[in-house]
């Protein structure tokens, strides 16, 4: 192990971790985490494309506070001194840790601060649980890194009478050796060569090259026009309903209670409809404890949308301002992975936007 001498979190910091592979980076190089792809991370690396910027997530910001509490709280259980310090491979320089601690013995201490859902879920599962298998190989790769037998695995909340959750991992030299330590040189060496891993139909971006792109840009083009004038017309057709139903509430007063007017221009007929059934409220009701598996065989097949989302709003057009300089081709779009549901779960493949998460693997 080869000590450098940084500190965490700093510009220098940061320049020194993008210029290899990290422990957090492990899990998805080799294709274990649901939250990124290897080719997603590839493109962040390589500047095709920016990271997601984490720092207003009030989990990454509660972990970065509480760091240091929950580095005391394992002291203090463990009678020792945890060193924070950054590290390179002895012998594979590229690959490198920022350790949350070590240990007199050089045993690297990996702490993190989770949501309650993600500690009730590790509590509950324990190495069977989404967080624990992520964060194995990142301590795999610290203990890598280290050169240590073992290392420590802390899932503590930082919140009173809720207890730290740890677990001793033991070097797997097998699965370092033969697997780990192999995809990441591959991975680095990849970027270093600019050599794009296959991309996930189902989870990364597809982005148009050639003559792809040059009807892309063209049928943005139109579309962006189309929704302009859309929403121009929906805006005059919403005042016009509005003009309609203030005249309709004005022709039905007229009418008192008479349920039939008939006149040379307009025809206004006032009846009563039978209002639907609340079958849900009805199932509820009559069959309470229904198991759901029972309702999932009766679901219809799944359908599929689009959206579409304009990301940069086009004012040349309307304001008359000076035109604004194309921007770089980027890939910006965070990978469709299982548009990452609450990082608290993992149910595979998810094809909504996902809610602010709690972003496993980031400290």
């Amino acid at each position: 192990m080869k000590i450098v001498n940084l500190s965490q979190r700093t510009p220098a910091w940061l320049a020194w971790r993008a210029q290899g592979v990290t422990a957090s980076e492990a899990a998805v190089i080799l294709g274990r985490s649901p939250y990124q792809t290897p080719w997603r991370l590839w493109a962040e690396k390589t500047g095709l494309c920016l990271p997601d910027d984490l720092s207003n997530n009030p989990f990454v910001q509660r972990g970065i506070a509480l760091e240091d509490t929950a580095r005391q709280g394992f002291e203090e259980r463990h009678d020792t001194l945890l060193l924070p310090v950054c590290a390179e491979h002895t012998d594979h320089p590229t690959l490198r840790c920022s350790f949350d601690g070590l240990t007199e013995r050089d045993e690297p201490v990996e702490l993190k601060v989770p949501a309650q859902k993600t500690w009730d879920a590790v509590a509950r599962e324990g190495e069977e649980s989404l967080a624990y298998g992520l964060y194995w190989v990142q301590v795999q790769f610290q203990l890598a890194i280290a050169e240590a037998a073992r290392g420590w695995l802390v899932f503590d909340p930082v919140r009173p009478k809720v207890r730290a959750l740890e677990f001793v991992i033991e070097r797997d030299a097998v699965f370092i050796e033969q697997e780990l330590i192999p995809a990441c040189l591959q991975f680095h060496e990849a970027v270093r060569r600019k050599q794009e891993p296959t991309p996930d139909p189902q989870r990364d971006c597809f982005v148009p090259t050639g003559e792809e792109q040059v009807q892309w840009e063209r049928l943005s083009a139109q579309y962006r026009a189309a929704e302009r004038r859309a929403k121009v017309l929906e805006a005059e057709l919403k005042g016009l309903k509005a003009q309609m139903a203030e005249a309709q509430s004005g022709l039905v007063g007229l009418m008192g209670e008479f349920l039939l007017a008939d006149q040379t221009d307009l025809r206004v007929l006032r009846y009563r409809q039978q209002g639907s059934v609340d079958y849900a409220g009805a199932l509820e009701a009559l069959m309470p404890e229904l198991d759901a598996a029972i309702l999932e065989v009766h679901r219809r097949p799944a359908s599929e949308r689009v959206r579409v989302t304009l990301k940069q709003e086009d004012h040349t057009a309307e304001s008359g301002s000076a035109p604004v300089e194309k921007p770089k081709r980027r890939r910006r779009t965070a990978s469709v992975a299982a548009p990452e549901p609450d990082k608290d779960q993992v149910d595979g493949r998810v094809t909504e936007p996902r809610p602010e998460h709690e972003p496993i693997g980031f400290f």
